[in-house]
């Protein structure tokens, strides 16, 4: 398992971990909408740098924060 850092600073270090990997796992937090978006940039980097049938998982954290949640979906009355 590599934990690898999100910030755009890492990335060039990040894409050798890609290599062999079987798995990926895209961590979002929840109160954060800037995080949810940034998630189509590591997902093409993880495609084009990843085997082809590697998994891709996303996941949502702080859900315990479900109040402050700047990612559901808004329900129109």
């Amino acid at each position: 398992i590599w934990d690898t850092a999100g910030q755009e600073r890492y990335r060039s270090i990040t894409s050798a971990h890609y290599r062999r990997s079987a798995g990926a796992i895209l961590v979002y937090d929840i109160t954060k909408k800037k995080t949810f978006l940034s998630i189509s940039k590591w997902l093409e980097e993880i495609r084009q740098n990843a085997d082809k049938d590697i998994v891709i998982m996303l996941v949502g954290n702080k859900v315990d924060l479900t109040e402050e949640d700047e990612t559901k979906r808004k329900v129109r009355k």
